[in-house]
């Protein structure tokens, strides 16, 4: 595909960051615009008309990260979820969710999860991708724009590594990575897991008494890629309590 045939802007991924696409979110909540027409919304959000391109991408983001709904703009329960949190963890859930709810957005965190990100290199891949058809300048505005939301939603470590944020249980997050189909139930479980000639079975007991375990079926060895797989899976996958002082539960 041509340079010439490839737009220089796209709603199919937001190109305002998810920081921005909040702050509107808030101003249209705390402003009552709501139900409001959209040139009502853009006037009270502090624009001159519904079409001025920094209002009109920051709807679109806002849509695109799951906070707004449409035709009118009103606040999704993902949004009350991050403004007015009413659960521990909801916030971060709903953070969560708003990255992982977007299809390129689960994609690229998946692949890249453990590994630090090449802005550049993100840019030349959004380029190529032939669903998208964006230029090369418009490319690199997507790019720019994953990289601060996913740092605002807590998805890069210190090390400066993709990671899906500790305790994050959301079914977007989950759509993103494979996991294995439910098991039939003549299948066997836990420790009667039969390992074949190519893996192993595992298992991990959690406190002294042998009666909280883990176990696992897994190849003889894997690749570093593929551990940081397997423990964000289990990141998400697992409920996180805080330690008891209990020494039987030790």
């Amino acid at each position: 595909m041509s340079e010439t045939s490839k737009k220089d802007s796209t709603n199919a991924l937001p190109l305002i960051d998810i920081e921005e696409a909040i702050n509107i979110v808030v101003k249209i909540h705390d402003k009552a615009l709501e139900t409001e027409a959209m040139l009502d919304v853009a006037k009270g959000c502090g624009f001159a008309n519904a079409t001025s391109t920094p209002f009109y991408r920051r709807i679109v983001a806002a849509r695109l990260f799951g906070f707004l709904g449409s035709p009118k703009p009103g606040l999704t329960k993902l949004a009350l979820d991050y403004l007015k949190p009413d659960t521990d963890g909801a916030k971060q859930a709903a953070l969560a969710h708003s990255i992982m709810g977007i299809k390129i957005y689960a994609d690229i965190v998946t692949a890249y999860a453990g590994k630090k990100l090449n802005v550049d290199l993100l840019a030349n891949k959004l380029e190529k991708d032939d669903t998208l058809s964006i230029t090369k300048a418009c490319a690199k505005v997507c790019a720019g724009v994953f990289v601060s939301s996913i740092k605002f939603a807590g998805f890069i470590a210190a090390d400066g590594t993709v990671v899906i944020p500790s305790g994050t249980t959301s079914s977007p997050v989950a759509a993103a990575l494979p996991v294995e189909p439910t098991p039939p139930k003549n299948q066997p479980k836990g420790e009667e897991l039969e390992a074949d000639e190519e893996s192993q079975v595992q298992t991990l007991y959690l406190d002294n008494k042998r009666k909280r375990k883990i176990t696992i079926k897994s190849p003889f060895a894997v690749t570093k890629e593929e551990l940081e797989r397997i423990r964000a899976w289990l990141g998400f996958q697992l409920i996180i309590q805080e330690t008891s002082a209990n020494p039987e539960q030790q």
